[in-house]
């Protein structure tokens, strides 16, 4: 689960049209200019065994280590300062003028698709791989596996690596790979019955009380 924010880019005969934001679910916000912006996010497909219509969908994000750089260029220039990546990602990708979003460091992560012409594979990873065939990163972290304990094990090594990750994520989500079962499953409201979120607990640390300010009022 990458901290970032949500991105539907939209392909048509393998060539990007339109870029939006989740939005409320049903209505996001064109930000097709911003999106044309973003290093790893392809203009035109690779090969030419892609859907006519393809909708990918994904997040946008800024690592951390070009976080620290932004916020130092942003003291220097005396400007306001992010408080996280994830706000830095979203404002960056909403700005009204291109040029700012360019000069942003943001990053695409593909993971799933939306309107779709033809699905070309079987499976939820075979979706995945094509998408790197495309010519989209993809999280080297995915995987599929033939049961439960695998699936914790990744869980636990993920967990194990959050703190060195250049990118924020607050947990995984487990998804049933092959597409004709989650068709059977199907959705309850917005929700999928084929997928779940299996969050991390809150990140600690020690820290040190130097003084205590008592207050009355």
């Amino acid at each position: 689960k990458i901290d970032g924010l949500s991105l539907a880019l939209r392909y048509e005969k393998g060539q990007l049209v339109s870029a939006a934001t989740r939005g409320d679910g049903e209505t996001g916000e064109n930000v097709t200019a911003n999106a044309r912006t973003i290093d790893n996010v392809p203009e035109t497909l690779k090969g030419d065994h892609w859907p006519d219509v393809l909708e990918v969908r994904g997040e946008v994000y800024i690592g951390k280590a070009d976080f620290l750089r932004l916020n130092t260029d942003q003291e220097e220039k005396g400007a306001k300062v992010f408080a996280n990546p994830r706000n830095a990602a979203a404002g960056s990708l909403r700005q009204l003028d291109t040029k700012i979003t360019a000069s942003r460091p943001l990053k695409f992560f593909a993971y799933a698709w939306g309107d779709i012409s033809n699905v070309p594979a079987t499976s939820q990873m075979a979706m995945v791989n094509l998408f790197k065939e495309w010519g989209f990163d993809v999280n080297p972290l995915m995987g599929a596996f033939g049961e439960t304990q695998g699936a914790l094990e990744r869980y636990r090594l993920i967990e194990e690596q959050r703190a060195s990750l250049d990118y924020d994520i607050d947990g995984v989500v487990y998804k049933v790979d092959r597409l004709d079962w989650q068709e059977r499953l199907g959705m309850v409201s917005r929700a999928p019955r084929w997928a779940i979120a299996h969050k991390f607990p809150a990140e600690k640390a020690i820290t040190i009380i130097h003084d205590i300010d008592i207050q009355v009022g």
